[in-house]
């Protein structure tokens, strides 16, 4: 039987590491028992050794033997965006019962001002606090709505990758697609949510569909946009979705946008969007549903409460913040999986706004 390469060896023992068979002190193998156990050359040991220092599983010192690190109980949590959404005020809501289930204890930082820039500090220290308290794990939403995000995200997942703490990233990646990044991502289908959403406002009559996009937005949000391009294409060979790029509450900026693309649909980033440009649309003179259908994303509390009230794809706030935790713990057993995307499905939610006669 040929020997096992030392990624195979490596596997093994991370396996191994996991389950608590090196917990005792001077019990992981030298690299003469590895060698024994495993019938490989020193310098496959020993580059077997080095990879598990790698990952931050273990250490040694000079002269002595290698031992297990032991990571401590503490999952860190990064969410810039529950300052702008009921909706990640919902998934933190998630996760720190999940946590206190698992018996782990959930850090969160202050990451609540509504100054993006001010928000992006805060993210950063945030990180370094993290790795000064060497916490076990790190769930975390990439820094968004800044001219400096991509900078940013790069920074702090170079800060967390150095100290050997595993990242699973909600919502989006820390890279724009179709690129992928070499963290595991939990999100809803983003790109199925705008086809689904689209082809309600086809049915409902809505022929000249616009999304309006804000100049800072996540790639979430794009990706949600592409979708409804999309459907709206299948289904009508004439069809397409335009952009307005424009803040919600932009009256003058609006009034332009309805003269030139004439929407009797319009498809907002968020909920908090779509409310705002409600108010704007009401200013203007403009009836919703009667002269265009007006959507949003997330379901958050604000959707139910206006009026008329708001057609929304809801996100499965919970079972998001359950499938980034059990992420997070595989991540964490088995260091050497590939990165994963794991998508959930959001469910449509009809209500006035669109032409529905009631909502949940």
């Amino acid at each position: 039987m040929d020997a096992p390469d030392y990624m195979s060896i490596v596997s093994t023992l991370c396996k191994e590491i996991s389950a608590g068979v090196y917990a005792k002190p001077d019990s992981f193998p030298s690299l003469t028992k590895l060698m024994q156990r495993f019938g490989v050359s020193r310098p496959s040991a020993v580059r077997s050794v080095a990879e598990l220092k790698r990952l931050g599983l273990v250490d040694s010192i000079k002269g002595s033997r290698t031992f297990v690190l032991q990571r401590n109980r503490k999952i860190g949590l990064a969410i810039p965006g529950t300052a702008d959404s009921d909706f990640f005020a919902a998934v933190m809501e998630g996760l720190v019962d999940n946590c206190r289930e698992a018996g782990m204890e959930l850090v969160v930082g202050d990451m609540f001002a509504v100054n993006h820039s001010k928000r992006d500090r805060q993210a950063e220290n945030l990180a370094r606090h993290f790795v000064a308290l060497g916490v076990a794990g790190v769930i975390m939403q990439p820094v968004g709505f800044s001219d400096n995000a991509d900078a940013l995200n790069a920074i702090i997942s170079n800060m967390l990758a150095k100290a050997h703490i595993p990242v699973v990233l909600v919502d989006y990646d820390i890279v724009p697609p179709p690129m992928r990044s070499a963290y595991d991502v939990v999100s809803i289908d983003n790109f199925n949510a705008g086809r689904k959403l689209a082809a309600h406002l086809l049915e409902a009559g809505a022929r000249r569909i616009c999304c309006l996009l804000r100049r800072l937005c996540a790639d979430s949000v794009r990706t949600r946009f592409a979708g409804v391009d999309a459907e709206t294409r299948r289904v009508s060979l004439r069809g397409r979705c335009d952009t307005i790029i424009a803040e919600p509450d932009d009256a003058d900026a609006i009034a332009s946008a309805l003269e030139e693309f004439r929407p009797d649909a319009i498809v907002c980033s968020n909920d908090i969007a779509a409310s705002m440009l409600a108010k704007t649309l009401k200013k203007l003179h403009v009836r919703i549903p009667g002269d265009v259908l007006l959507a949003g994303f997330d379901d958050v509390r604000e959707a139910a409460r206006m009026k008329p009230r708001l057609t929304s794809m809801r996100q499965p706030c919970r079972e998001l913040a359950s499938t980034a935790f059990r992420t997070l713990m595989e991540r964490m057993k088995t260091p050497l999986l590939p990165p994963r995307k794991i998508f959930l499905e959001a469910e449509l939610v009809v209500r006035e706004s669109t032409g529905g006669e009631s909502g949940g």
